[in-house]
């Protein structure tokens, strides 16, 4: 028996044994048979052959040059941050609403979460709100104040602070590492901006009193831009009443009592 006639494959195997068996043998490639001989001679013959399209290594790193100046950016954003502000105390009846969210005095660690990066801050009933941004600043709000505080300036660019009083008591004295930053504070009557001091700004039924117990600061009408006014000297004040008349007079005792205060309290955290 032929192989053929092999009884033990079946019709479709058959079919395809004869179908292969039909198959037109291709022509030898002669540029095939050239490079094949070549790299067997050469011994190069098994080795992966380096994509003529790839990349010189300096172009390839090239491709991650903005990968690594967006990280970079990132790093120096965030080395450039100023540090939060922490409750240094909270004392007294009644309740600290930050941006529109109730802690009880004695809840300083929800309430230093809450407003390390600023906010808008109503200080209710008898509490007094000392904050402090390490080695920069430090504001104490009294009884009754409802301000807007902004974040502590950055350490190396856009170094500015800013608050706007709409009532009560606001006492600021900054640090060390406040130099070369602006403080500026805003009232309905005022403008006023510091670079370095303790005062005290004062929202009254007559207006706005600002006291300078230490550097000095200038203090313009709710107009002027920041930084335009009259330079206020240490041991004086200046108010700036509602129609905007304006007088220069001592400092209060009070503003001077609660300044001292504030130093006392957070003078050791700010580097002075």
């Amino acid at each position: 028996m032929s192989e053929l006639d092999d009884p033990e494959l079946t019709e479709s195997e058959r079919a395809t044994r004869d179908a292969v068996r039909g198959l037109v043998r291709p022509p030898v490639d002669d540029t095939f048979r050239a490079r094949l001989r070549h790299e067997f001679v050469s011994g190069r013959i098994g080795r992966r052959r380096e994509r003529a399209s790839a990349a010189p290594w300096f172009a390839r790193g090239a491709l991650l040059w903005p990968l690594a100046a967006g990280l970079l950016a990132v790093t120096l954003l965030a080395a450039n941050r100023g540090p939060d502000w922490r409750v240094v105390s909270a004392d007294g009846d009644g309740r600290v609403v930050v941006d529109g969210i109730e802690f009880a005095p004695g809840d300083t660690a929800a309430l230093a979460e809450r407003i390390g990066r600023g906010g808008r801050v109503v200080v209710q009933g008898a509490v007094t709100l000392d904050l402090v941004a390490p080695g920069v600043a430090a504001v104490t709000f009294a009884p009754g104040s409802d301000a807007l505080l902004s974040p502590a300036p950055n350490r190396w660019w856009w170094r500015a602070m800013s608050a706007r009083l709409a009532a009560g008591e606001a006492y600021f004295s900054t640090g060390g590492a406040f130099h070369g930053a602006t403080l500026d504070v805003r009232t309905a009557e005022a403008s006023v901006r510091a670079v370095g001091t303790s005062f005290a700004v004062l929202c009254r039924p007559f207006g706005t009193c600002v006291c300078v117990m230490q550097g000095q600061v200038t203090v313009g009408g709710r107009d002027a831009a920041p930084g335009e006014g009259v330079v206020v000297p240490f041991g004086m004040r200046r108010i700036v009443h509602t129609d905007q008349a304006t007088e220069t007079l001592p400092i209060l005792d009070e503003s001077v009592h609660r300044l001292h205060r504030q130093l006392v309290t957070a003078g050791d955290r700010l580097g002075r």
